[in-house]
């Protein structure tokens, strides 16, 4: 639907949303961690975080009391990159998460 496409465009139209996303581009993180990587405060990093959820960008689980975002998945990641969207943080090994 065009509705869809309309809402993940503008979902990665925001300098701080773009950031999130070539973060989770190189690995999963918590939602506290993005305040120091993006320089914006937790209430304004949640509601980044909700847009991509909402346009069909992110997923989400909770660990405990934290909530660890992703990519929602390989078709998502490919269109990101295919987009010129690059991680900027390090990979981490499985067996290190």
């Amino acid at each position: 639907m065009i509705r869809n496409k309309v809402k993940f465009f503008k979902a990665l139209g925001d300098g701080s949303r773009l950031k999130v996303l070539q973060c989770l581009l190189g690995r999963d993180f918590c939602a506290c961690d993005f305040t120091s990587k993006t320089k914006r405060d937790q209430t304004t990093i949640s509601r980044h975080l909700k847009v991509l959820v909402e346009a069909g960008i992110l997923k989400y689980e909770r660990r405990g009391r934290n909530i660890i975002y992703s990519i929602k998945n390989d078709e998502v990641r490919k269109i990101l990159t295919d987009f010129g969207i690059k991680s900027c943080c390090r990979e981490v090994k499985k067996n290190e998460k």
